[in-house]
C-alpha cells in the first residue's frame, strides 16, 4: 500500500528563510541601536544649547537689572526698577533648570553653585545700592561706582560661565566621536548584512522565475475561464432584462385588458341591474312598500358595488392618465388618497407632460402610487410632497415624507417587492433610482430620474 505523506517545503527554502529572518532582524537592531545612539545624541546637544541659554538669560537678566538700577538713579522713577524685580523674581527658577540639565555631571554642578553664590552676592550688592540711593542720594552711589564695587563679581561670573560653556562643548565633542564611531561599525554590519541579503534576494529570484512560467499558464486559462463566465452572466443579463421588461409590458396590457372587460361588460350589466331594480322599486312604492325598502337598500348596495368597481378599474389602469395626462393623474390620485388617509400632500409639476412616452408616464405613475401606498401603510407620516419636472437631460420625480424613515437595508429585503418594482421599472428605462433617509432624517425620500435618451 502506498504511503501518504504531508507536503512540505523544500529544507534550502526553510534555510533561506530562516536565514532572511536573522538578517531582517540583525539589520533591525543594528537601526534600532543607531536611532537610539542619534537620539541619545541630539538629546546631549540640545541639552548643551540648553545649557548655554540659561546662562546666556541669566547673564541678560543681570545686565537689565544693572541697566535699570542706573536708569533708576539717574531719574529716581520707580519704573525702572522693573527689571531688576524681575530679575529677582526669574533667578530661581533660571537656575532650577539649569540644576535639572547639569544633573549627573558633578563638576558642572559644583560650577553651577559657585556661580549661584556669585549672583547672590551680585543681587545682595544691587538691593545694598538701591537702599544707599534711598538713604544717601546719587553721590553716595558715584563713590561706590568709583571703587568698582561689584566688578569683580561679574568677573568671576563670566569666567565660571566660560568654563561652564567649555566643559559642555567638550562632553559634546567626545560623546560625538563616540557616537559616529559607533555609526561606522554599524554601517559596516549593516552593508555585510545588505550584501547578504542581495545574495539571498538573487536566488529567491532564480526560484520564482522558474515557477512563473507555470504559473503564467494557469493565470492564462482562469482568464479565459472567467472572460467565458462573464459573457454567459452579460448573455442572462441581458436575457433577464428583456424577459423583465416583457412581463412589465404584459401585465400592463393584462391591467388594461381587465380594467375594460369590467368597464365594458360588468359595467353595463349593473347599470341595468340598477336600471331595473329603480322601475320594481317605482312599482312596488304604493302596493308593497316594505319591498320597496329592500329593493331601495340594494340599490344602494348595487351603488357602493359600482364604486369599488371604478376604483379597482383606476387601480388597474387610470383612465385619466390616457385622456388627462400623467400630471392630472398624480394630482387626482393623490387627493384621492390622501383624503382617505387623513394626510397632507403638495405638489410641484411644473408642466402636463402630454407628450411623453407611455412606457415613461405609467412608469412614473406606478412609482407615485406604491409611494403613496407604502407611506400609509409603513412610515406613520402627515405630511407627503410630489415635485415631477423636466431637466435637459431628461424627467426627475421625487416623493418626500416627513415620517419615521426607511431602514437601510430595506430594499434589499427579500419581501420589498414593491421597492424593487419601482427600481426594476426605473432601470428599464435607463433611468436611476433611490430611496432613502432624508438629509435631515425626518422622514423618507424618494428619487427617479429617468434620461431623455
Amino acid at each position: 500500500m502506498k504511503k501518504i505523506t504531508s507536503a512540505s517545503l523544500p529544507g534550502y527554502v526553510m534555510v533561506l528563510f530562516v536565514i532572511c529572518l536573522l538578517m531582517f532582524a540583525g539589520i533591525a537592531i543594528n537601526n534600532y541601536q543607531n536611532l537610539q545612539n542619534l537620539k541619545q545624541n541630539n538629546e546631549e546637544m540640545e541639552r548643551s544649547w540648553s545649557v548655554k541659554d540659561h546662562l546666556k538669560n541669566i547673564n541678560i537678566l543681570i545686565i537689565d537689572a544693572e541697566s535699570s538700577l542706573r536708569g533708576y538713579y539717574i531719574s529716581g522713577d520707580q519704573s525702572f526698577l522693573i527689571p531688576w524685580r524681575t530679575a529677582k523674581e526669574q533667578l530661581d527658577p533660571e537656575f532650577s533648570t539649569l540644576a535639572t540639565l547639569t544633573d549627573g555631571n558633578p563638576t558642572q554642578q559644583r560650577y553651577l553653585a559657585s556661580l549661584r553664590i556669585l549672583f547672590d552676592r551680585k543681587l545682595k550688592k544691587f538691593d545694598e545700592g538701591v537702599s544707599l540711593f534711598e538713604t544717601g542720594g546719587l553721590q553716595d552711589i558715584v563713590k561706590r561706582v568709583k571703587i568698582g564695587e561689584g566688578k569683580e563679581i561679574m568677573d568671576e561670573v563670566r569666567a565660571l560661565e566660560f568654563v561652564m560653556e567649555k566643559d559642555e562643548l567638550e562632553l559634546l565633542a567626545s560623546r560625538r566621536g563616540r557616537f559616529y564611531l559607533e555609526f561606522n561599525r554599524a554601517l559596516w554590519v549593516g552593508t555585510s548584512i545588505n550584501c547578504l541579503g542581495l545574495i539571498i534576494l538573487i536566488l529567491f529570484y532564480r526560484m520564482i522565475q522558474t515557477n512563473f512560467t507555470r504559473q503564467r499558464v494557469v493565470e492564462n486559462q482562469l482568464k479565459l475561464t472567467n472572460e467565458n463566465l462573464e459573457s454567459i452572466v452579460f448573455s442572462r443579463t441581458e436575457q433577464l432584462s428583456v424577459l423583465s421588461r416583457h412581463l412589465l409590458k404584459v401585465s400592463e396590457d393584462e391591467k388594461a385588458q381587465l380594467a375594460r372587460e369590467l368597464h365594458d361588460e360588468m359595467g353595463s350589466t349593473l347599470t341595468v341591474i340598477g336600471m331595473t331594480l329603480s322601475n320594481v322599486t317605482s312599482e312596488l312604492e304604493k302596493t308593497a312598500p316594505a319591498i320597496a325598502n329592500k329593493l331601495l337598500r340594494a340599490k344602494e348596495a348595487l351603488q357602493e358595488t359600482v364604486s369599488v368597481k371604478r376604483r379597482i378599474i383606476e387601480n388597474l389602469r387610470p383612465s385619466m392618465l390616457d385622456n388627462l395626462g400623467l400630471s392630472a393623474s398624480i394630482e387626482n390620485h393623490c387627493e384621492n388618497i390622501t383624503n382617505m388617509a387623513g394626510l397632507i400632500y403638495e405638489t410641484d409639476i411644473t408642466e402636463d407632460f402630454d407628450n411623453i412616452d407611455p412606457a415613461w408616464a405609467i412608469a412614473l405613475f406606478r412609482i407615485v402610487q406604491e409611494s403613496l401606498n407604502n407611506v400609509m401603510k409603513y412610515a406613520n407620516a402627515s405630511t407627503i410632497k410630489i415635485t415631477l419636472k423636466r431637466s435637459p437631460g431628461g424627467i426627475w420625480l421625487q416623493i418626500l415624507d416627513n415620517g419615521i424613515g426607511i431602514p437601510d437595508d430595506a430594499i434589499t429585503k427579500p419581501k420589498s417587492h414593491g421597492l424593487l418594482g419601482m427600481r426594476e421599472r426605473v432601470l428599464l428605462l435607463g433611468g436611476t433610482f433611490a430611496i432613502g433617509r432624508r438629509k435631515d432624517a425626518s422622514g423618507t425620500s424618494v428619487e427617479a430620474f429617468i434620461p431623455a435618451s
